[in-house]
């Protein structure tokens, strides 16, 4: 089944790239949560592959509007896409080295080259995914009327959150003007965490974008939800493109939008962790 399954998608390969492929071997890679993936190795090449398990509708195609928005800055590297449909995404397959000492660094300055890309309002011109999950960006001029409509509350909305974690954001919501400071909309990456960037010795290769353009900490505190990345990374980002007086205190509040998503997907702790945060931020 696998194997047939596998002859169609070389068959597919060799139609977009003008060229008779030949299936060497394959293997599942594992570590993702959402989509089964696989490293395809060919006689033209080694390629990775994802399926999109759930059937979620246009992921892929979002995925590479992603891909393709991002690249088109000449910022930061993303894998090219080879081909795509409703079932599977076919990418440049990168491979993953030790990182050197100006991994880093580097990947503080590219990440702020890319923020360095703007747009006059908050938002996309269409609704993509982050994860399965629809994520919608309608424009907003506010930051913080982006941040409650497009990212907090439809999170709210599609869960099963106790009144009084309603209580606790509605409260939020009244401070926000006071918490955030004005700032120009950033293209982001919009998931950016430790599992979805390939190094490769002293360069960085982004993948499974959720981009919109929105307010850069959003992206700042995405690094440090899941452990944090290097210092070398802040300093850098902070020399190329300094962040805003008292950044460090906004995080966990930038942080809420992607813990609502896992307390979505995943359940488990993450409850804890959006109460825990609403609770020290509304005293």
């Amino acid at each position: 089944m696998m194997k047939e399954f596998f002859n169609n998608i070389i068959l597919k390969l060799s139609d977009c790239q003008n060229c008779k492929l030949v299936l060497y071997n394959y293997k599942q890679i594992f570590g993702g949560s959402i989509n089964t993936a696989f490293f395809i190795n060919t006689n033209r090449g080694k390629f990775f592959l994802k399926l999109n398990n759930n059937k979620t509708k246009n992921l892929f195609d979002n995925e590479v509007r992603g891909l393709k928005l991002i690249s088109s800055t000449n910022t930061i590297n993303v894998p090219q896409v080879i081909y795509f449909d409703d079932e599977v995404l076919v990418l440049e397959f990168i491979e993953s080295n030790q990182i050197n000492k100006k991994f880093w660094s580097n990947f503080g300055y590219s990440l702020a080259e890319l923020h360095y890309n703007t747009l006059n309002s908050f938002g996309l011109d269409h609704d993509n995914y982050i994860g399965t999950l629809l994520q919608t960006n309608k424009f907003y001029d506010n930051w913080n009327d982006f941040f409650i409509y497009q990212r907090l509350k439809p999170q709210l909305d599609i869960g099963n959150f106790p009144a009084k974690t309603h209580k606790l954001f509605d409260i939020l919501f009244l401070e926000l003007d006071n918490i955030f400071s004005l700032t120009k909309p950033s293209l982001l990456h919009g998931d950016l965490w430790n599992g979805n960037f390939i190094s490769t010795n002293d360069q960085v290769f982004l993948v499974d974008p959720a981009v919109y353009y929105g307010n850069r900490e959003m992206d700042i505190a995405m690094t440090k939800l899941f452990g944090g990345f290097e210092k070398e990374f802040y300093d850098s980002y902070n020399y190329h493109y300094p962040l805003v007086k008292n950044w460090q205190t906004r995080l966990d509040i930038c942080n809420l939008y992607p813990l609502l998503v896992h307390a979505n997907l995943f359940g488990g702790n993450y409850y804890n962790q959006i109460h825990s945060i609403l609770k020290s931020v509304t005293k």
